[in-house]
C-alpha cells in the first residue's frame, strides 16, 4: 500500500511495491468538472430496455378495419305505406264509404269474439280515424291519426326492414300487429272500435330495441344511442296514451293495442331475429363482414308455434268470454 505523504510522490528507499503495478504515474492535472457534471461517455450508459409487450404480443400500428353489412332496400314498408294511405283515400270518397269500411273491419271484442270475426284483427291494422266528422264535413286535422303511423313506419320500419330483410320483416309486422289486436280484443271495453296500425308500429318498434340490444357492441355508441332513444319513444307514447284514457275524451289511445304489439315484436326478434357475426371477408383482407347465424329459413317452426300461441289465446278468450 502506497503512502502518499512524501510531496513527491516517489517511493522512499525502504519502500517495496507490492507488485509490477505499485509504480505511481505521474499526476495527471486535476479537471474542473466535477463527477456529478461532467458527461457520460454513450458507451458508458446502461443500454434502454424496451416497452414490455402489450398482452404478451409486440404492438402493432393501428390498422382500419371497414365493415360490411348486408342490407336490402326496404320495399316493403314503402308498400305498407301505400297501401294504408290508398285506403284512406278511398274513405274520403263519400261518408257512406268511410263508415261502411269501419263498421265493417275496425276491431271490436263483441263482433270477434261473439260473432267469430276474426278477420277484423287483421283488417284494423289498415284502417284509421275518419277524415269526416258527425256532420259527413272533412276535417282536416283528423289526418294526422295516419299522418303519425307512418312517418313512424317510414322512420323506424325502414331502418328495421333494412337489417332484417322482407320476409323477416312482414313476419313480425302482421303476427306483431295480430298481437296487438289480440290484446286490445281481450282486454278493451266490448263496445270499442279500435282501429290503426300502430300496434304493427310497435311492433317494429319493439323488434328494433331488442335488434340494437343484441348488436350493442357492434354499433358501438351509435347503437346504444339509438336504443336509448327507443325506450324513451316507447316510454312516451305509453304515457300519451295513459293519459289519453282519463281525460275522457271520445277518442283514444289504444294502449292494449300498443303494449301487446310492442311485446310480440319484441318476443318474435328474440327467436327470429338477425344475430350477426363477424368474420374476415375472403377477397378483402382488411375488411369483415357480417354474418346472419340465426336465418329465418331456420325458424319457420317458431313462426308457427308463435301463431297457434296467438289461436289458443283467441279460443281460450272467446270461450272465456261467452260462458
Amino acid at each position: 500500500m502506497l503512502n502518499n505523504s512524501d510531496p513527491t510522490g516517489q517511493p522512499t528507499p525502504g519502500d517495496a511495491p507490492e507488485s509490477p503495478t505499485s509504480e505511481t504515474a505521474p499526476s495527471a492535472p486535476q479537471s474542473s468538472i466535477t463527477p456529478e457534471t461532467r458527461r457520460r461517455h454513450p458507451l458508458e450508459q446502461s443500454p434502454q430496455q424496451p416497452a414490455p409487450p402489450t398482452n404478451g404480443s409486440p404492438q402493432q400500428p393501428s390498422k382500419r378495419i371497414n365493415l360490411r353489412i348486408q342490407t336490402v332496400r326496404p320495399t316493403l314498408t314503402y308498400v305498407l305505406i301505400a297501401i294504408n294511405v290508398a285506403i284512406f283515400m278511398l274513405r274520403m270518397v263519400s261518408l257512406e264509404v268511410d263508415r261502411t269500411l269501419v263498421l265493417w273491419g275496425a276491431n271490436n271484442p263483441t263482433a270477434v269474439f261473439q260473432n267469430g270475426e276474426f278477420y277484423r284483427l287483421f283488417t284494423s291494422m289498415f284502417l284509421h280515424a275518419s277524415v269526416f266528422d258527425s256532420n259527413g264535413q272533412i276535417v282536416v286535422t283528423n289526418t294526422m291519426h295516419l299522418l303519425f303511423n307512418m312517418l313512424a313506419l317510414y322512420s323506424i320500419g325502414a331502418e328495421v326492414e333494412r337489417f332484417f330483410g322482407h320476409a323477416r320483416f312482414a313476419v313480425i309486422y302482421i303476427l306483431g300487429g295480430l298481437t296487438g289486436s289480440v290484446f286490445s280484443a281481450i282486454l278493451s271495453d266490448p263496445q270499442v272500435l279500435s282501429i290503426g296500425a300502430s300496434g304493427a308500429v310497435f311492433a317494429v318498434l319493439g323488434a328494433e330495441m331488442v335488434f340494437l340490444y343484441r348488436h350493442r357492441l357492434l354499433f358501438g355508441e351509435v347503437g346504444r344511442q339509438r336504443l336509448q332513444n327507443t325506450v324513451v319513444l316507447l316510454g312516451i307514447n305509453l304515457v300519451f296514451g295513459l293519459l289519453s284514457a282519463v281525460s275522457g275524451s271520445a277518442m283514444r289511445i289504444d294502449n292494449f293495442a300498443h303494449l301487446g304489439g310492442a311485446v310480440g315484436g319484441a318476443v318474435l326478434t328474440w327467436f327470429i331475429g338477425p344475430s350477426f357475426n363477424l368474420r374476415r371477408h375472403p377477397e378483402f383482407p382488411n375488411e369483415l363482414q357480417t354474418e346472419d347465424i340465426n336465418p329465418l329459413r331456420g325458424r319457420y317452426g317458431t313462426v308457427s308455434l308463435y301463431f297457434c300461441a296467438l289461436l289458443i289465446a283467441l279460443i281460450v278468450a272467446r270461450l272465456a268470454l261467452n260462458r
